[in-house]
C-alpha cells in the first residue's frame, strides 16, 4: 500500500511540474511580449522629444524608432528561442516526449499493424490452402 502512494505523489508532482513550467513559459511570453509593447511607445515617445527640441529631424528621428523596434524585436525573438530550449529541456527532463517523438511512434505502429495484417493474410491464405 505504501507504494500506491508514493506513484500518486509521484504523479501528482510530475503533474504540478508540467502546470509550473507551461504558467511560467505563459508569464515569460506575456512579460516579454508587454515589455516590447512599452519599449515601442518609450521608444516612440523619446524619439517625438527629440524631434521636437530640434535635436533631430523626423526622418533620422524614423530611422532611429525603426532601428530601435527591430533591435527589439530581435531580442524578444532571442529570449523566446531560449525559453523555448529550457521548456524543451524541461520536458526532457520530465520524460515527456516532443510531437516529433510521438510521430515517430505513430508511424513506427503503423507498421506494425501493417505487417499483422499481411502475417494474418499469410496465415489465413496458409490455412485455406490446407485440405
Amino acid at each position: 500500500m505504501p507504494k500506491s502512494n508514493d506513484a500518486d505523489k509521484g504523479a501528482q508532482t510530475r503533474t504540478i511540474s508540467v502546470q509550473g513550467i507551461k504558467d511560467l513559459v505563459e508569464r515569460t511570453f506575456l512579460a516579454g511580449m508587454g515589455a516590447a509593447a512599452l519599449t515601442k511607445d518609450r521608444i516612440q515617445e523619446l524619439v517625438e522629444e527629440l524631434v521636437d527640441r530640434g535635436q533631430i529631424n523626423a526622418d533620422e528621428g524614423r530611422a532611429v524608432m525603426e532601428r530601435l523596434v527591430a533591435r527589439s524585436r530581435e531580442e524578444a525573438r532571442a529570449a523566446l528561442k531560449k525559453a523555448d530550449g529550457s521548456l524543451h529541456t524541461a520536458y526532457r527532463e520530465l520524460g515527456l516526449g516532443s510531437q516529433r517523438d510521438l510521430d515517430e511512434i505513430a508511424l513506427r505502429l503503423q507498421q506494425l499493424e501493417h505487417r499483422v495484417k499481411l502475417l494474418e493474410a499469410q496465415s489465413d491464405e496458409q490455412g485455406q490452402a490446407t485440405p
